[in-house]
């Protein structure tokens, strides 16, 4: 089951990635992450009638809140400004296949944190995952003053970011349920990333989701579902696997920017980027 779920969750991150790239012109970064994290919520409220939920909802363990408060006071304000930023001033398949990382970065949470460890297989997909990166990493294109690819930079910031929250998500799930956490999740995501694009002062954020409402909507239900099948997967299988086949879904957003949006196709980011899915493969065949 948890294999499915991974695949759906998979696929709809990776649709998910194609759309804020086109809105990163549009909204700021915070406020672009208060859409996108509050517009799921009113999906998984109506979860609850169909999905269970804990039994005493105002007795809940410090295990839950503690990865909670990390979560929502330095990981989400990280990872959403790196990640926005990193889709704002690069390409998409220079930059998505950089998600790759994920399952790397979280093999050093997990084993901190749950005591999770990779196989040999998964030893040798870290490998070509960190070689794929290294490759978009110094693919600067035709700024001979730049040694790295800044945006890049900015993405693997983010997927730090992710990876590390990403096995405090399982150490709370673990004490609640897979709805109760997304939607206690989003609620104070989107809280404290629209009180920062106040503070930052991020323009027309009320005139922008009026005028991108229904897309909004339509995303933030698949987000809903995306996230609630991410988070129920990583209750049933193991923390690294899971993310490594979410990570797969970044294929669909690269090759969106180069069939789509025409990007520049160069020998590092060719040779990247089946190192990428070689690395992902071996990860969750591990």
């Amino acid at each position: 089951m948890w294999l499915l779920l991974s695949f759906l969750s998979a696929l709809i991150f990776g649709v998910r990635r194609i759309y804020e790239k086109q809105l990163t012109p549009v909204f700021g970064n915070f406020s672009l992450g208060f859409v996108m994290q509050g517009f799921g919520l009113p999906a998984i409220l109506f979860l609850f009638l169909f999905l269970p939920l804990p039994r005493d909802l105002l007795h809940l363990p410090w295990d839950f809140w503690w990865p909670l408060l990390v979560i929502w006071f330095l990981l989400y304000p990280l990872q959403t400004y790196f990640l926005y930023r990193s889709l704002r001033e690069g390409e998409l398949s220079h930059v998505t296949p950089v998600s790759a990382l994920l399952p790397v970065f979280n093999v050093v949470s997990s084993f901190l944190i749950i005591g999770e460890l990779p196989s040999a297989l998964g030893f040798m997909g870290i490998a070509a995952t960190v070689l794929g990166v290294y490759l978009v990493l110094t693919d600067v294109g035709g700024d001979t003053m730049a040694r790295y690819n800044k945006p890049v930079l900015f993405m693997v910031a983010s997927v730090a970011c992710t990876a590390i929250g990403s096995t405090l998500d399982k150490v709370a799930v673990a004490v609640s349920t897979p709805v109760f956490y997304a939607f206690v999740n989003n609620l104070g995501a989107s809280v404290l990333l629209f009180a920062l694009a106040l503070f930052y002062r991020e323009p027309d954020i009320y005139k922008n989701i009026v005028k991108h409402v229904w897309a909004l909507t339509g995303m933030g239900i698949l987000f809903a579902i995306a996230f609630i099948a991410f988070v129920t997967a990583f209750a049933l299988g193991p923390t690294s696997y899971v993310l490594a086949i979410r990570s797969g879904g970044f294929i669909l957003a690269a090759l969106w920017g180069v069939f789509i949006l025409r990007e520049r196709m160069s020998a590092k980011k060719l040779a990247a980027i089946p190192l990428f899915l070689f690395g992902v493969a071996l990860l969750a065949l591990g």
